[in-house]
């Protein structure tokens, strides 16, 4: 079995003026697909004017640099039980780790257990996310801990 060997990526910022037309359509391919605008990638292309070949060759080489500066976010629930003080230590937690806490929710308490959802950025985060995770699991109250969204 071959090796494969991962290269170091190299990126640069390069203004949209300069760049060739097939990544400004790529953008804009995918904005559409975000915002939900069109309803598949082949309705996008077309109104966008470029083959698909070209959105799935190009899709991953380009990003917006507000993508990178917006950070990744993450989308917990979380079941803890109705203690006085877990939702404060789940939110300790959570900004001890360094991330940034963007939204919660929870639930009042239905057969003795609370429900949070809770939405953060990781781009700061000072530990990975197992870390984060199998720590978080460890805080007194804490039932479940189930992962929805990462990225």
């Amino acid at each position: 079995m071959a090796e494969s060997k991962k290269t170091k990526e190299t990126y640069y910022l390069v203004r949209e003026d300069v760049l060739p037309d097939v990544f400004i359509k790529v953008m804009e391919v995918k904005r559409l697909l975000d915002l939900k605008r069109v309803p598949s990638v082949n309705v996008a292309v077309k109104q966008v004017g470029i083959s698909r070949s070209a959105y799935y060759k190009y899709r991953k080489a380009i990003r917006s640099t507000r993508s990178f500066t917006e950070g990744a976010m993450t989308t917990m629930l979380i079941a803890m039980e109705s203690l006085e003080s877990s939702a404060q230590r789940c939110f300790e937690a959570v900004l001890n780790s360094g991330a940034t806490l963007v939204s919660f929710q929870q639930s009042p308490p239905v057969d003795g257990l609370i429900h949070m959802l809770i939405t953060f950025r990781t781009d700061d985060m000072t530990e990975s996310m197992d870390v984060f995770v199998h720590r978080l699991s460890q805080t007194r109250g804490i039932v479940e801990i189930r992962p929805l969204r990462l990225s």
